[in-house]
């Protein structure tokens, strides 16, 4: 028979369960009865050894006048008859007369009694029954031991045909089974071949068992692509999170220049400067030094705004702004834009000469740029540096009434705190800068005012 032929049915397991069941059950009542047997023989032997006396005292009373040669014969007769393992003799004369059985077994009940009055006494020990000599002597249970065994013996041709036929498939899908990984299921179950045939039932879990494979292998293909989708969504939230921290950074940093700068022109704003002012004017206060402090304003730039728009006069400032971060390039030099067209700046270490001739410069670098200003006034009076009280400074080109063509100027208010003209706060050095600048641009404009 070959495994193709053969179709057994899982339910053959169970027949096979009640067929081992049963044959329990026969052992245990063949052993029973091999038990009750034994015991029986047990207590029949009890009674034999009881009725020897009876059957054998007056033979044995009679021999002792015989040779013991005759003694030792009827001996060996009761012996055999009894299946005895020994029996012995003790004569009126003291003498011992003893027969052994040649099949030593284990040793049984004995007994010994006299023989009547002759002053003899017979010493009877038999052999305990086994379970050879019980079957030796039971032909029937001889037989039902004999069926057992063959049944027995058929049962485990019975259970390794089943384990041949049966159980190796269960195995080896069992096996299968343990191999399986569901993070990398196979495109195809090894176990089903196509010409493959085995039981029913068995045929039937390997199909349960291939759609529960397929199934979970469909399952974690969809799930390893939501996965990946997953995994690209967050890459992608990802890169815009990292886009949105780049741009609110990059607003930070914007936030913080406005914080300190002037959007329009770059320069410090008002907050900056009062700041760097308090703080060089603290340090003036404590070492006795020198602060110069310029306020500047572009002359006529309402007029140049309404001509030019408001895009040329923003060009206007971002060109003057650029002009005096040229000139004032030392770490602690400020520049600043105070608001509208006004700036300032912040001059530690130079006293009001000093910071009078970089002003001048500065005035003379605005006035090469010649930036043309068509909205001017008709009348300009002649320009030049108004010293303090009045006083008379450097003398300098003039833009004479109807001279074309004319070009943006500013006006200049300096002030400085320094060995001999201290001031008592940074507002009042900062107010008389704004004075002089007044007085500049009342004076004419294009021109640079000392503060008294």
């Amino acid at each position: 028979m070959t495994p193709k032929a053969i179709r057994i049915s899982v339910g053959a397991r169970t027949l096979l369960a009640l067929f081992a069941l049963g044959l329990l059950l026969s052992t245990v009542s063949a052993g029973w009865d091999l038990r009750e047997d034994v015991r029986r023989r047990n207590q029949q032997l009890a009674g034999d050894l009881d009725a020897i006396p009876l059957l054998y005292s007056t033979p044995l009373v009679q021999s002792q006048g015989q040779s013991p040669e005759a003694i030792q014969a009827l001996l060996n007769t009761i012996l055999r008859q009894h299946e005895l393992r020994s029996i012995e003799l003790l004569t009126r004369s003291g003498e011992q007369i003893r027969a052994e059985s040649r099949e030593a077994g284990d040793p049984g009940p004995s007994v010994q009694f006299p023989l009547g009055n002759s002053g003899s006494a017979l010493k009877v020990q038999a052999q305990r029954p086994t379970l050879l000599q019980t079957l030796q002597h039971d032909a029937l249970l001889r037989s039902t031991v004999g069926h057992l065994v063959f049944v027995v013996v058929l049962g485990l041709a019975a259970a390794a045909l089943l384990d041949r036929w049966l159980l190796r498939q269960l195995r080896r899908l069992t096996d299968e089974a343990h191999r399986f990984e569901a993070t990398m299921p196979p495109q195809s179950l090894s176990w089903l071949e196509p010409e493959d045939h085995g039981p029913h039932e068995v045929m039937q879990l390997e199909r349960a068992f291939a759609h529960v494979h397929s199934t979970l292998g469909g399952e974690l293909q969809r799930e390893q692509t939501r996965g990946r989708q997953l995994r690209d969504e967050i890459v992608r939230q990802h890169q815009r999170l990292a886009e949105v921290e780049r741009s609110l950074e990059t607003k930070r940093r914007e936030l913080a220049a406005l914080e300190r700068y002037d959007p329009l022109t770059g320069a410090c704003n008002r907050r900056e400067f009062e700041l760097a002012l308090r703080r060089e004017f603290k340090r003036v206060q404590r070492d006795q030094g020198r602060l110069a402090l310029a306020v500047l304003d572009v002359d006529y730039l309402k007029p140049y705004n309404e001509r030019h728009g408001r895009e040329a006069g923003d060009a206007v400032l971002q060109r003057l702004a650029a002009l005096l971060s040229e000139q004032f390039q030392r770490d602690t030099d400020v520049v600043a834009r105070l608001g509208g067209e006004e700036f300032v700046v912040l001059m530690p270490g130079l006293d009001i000469r000093s910071a009078q001739d970089r002003m001048e410069t500065v005035r003379d670098a605005l006035r090469a740029l010649a930036m043309p200003h068509e909205a001017m006034p008709a009348a300009r009076q002649p320009t030049g540096p108004v010293g303090p009280l009045g006083q008379p400074g450097r003398s300098d080109q003039t833009n004479q009434v109807g001279a074309e063509p004319t070009t943006v100027t500013v006006s200049i208010g300096l002030a400085a705190y320094q060995p001999g003209r201290p001031y008592l706060s940074s507002q009042s050095l900062l107010q008389a800068a704004d004075e002089a600048l007044y007085l500049a641009k009342h004076t004419g404009r294009d021109r640079i005012c000392l503060a008294v």
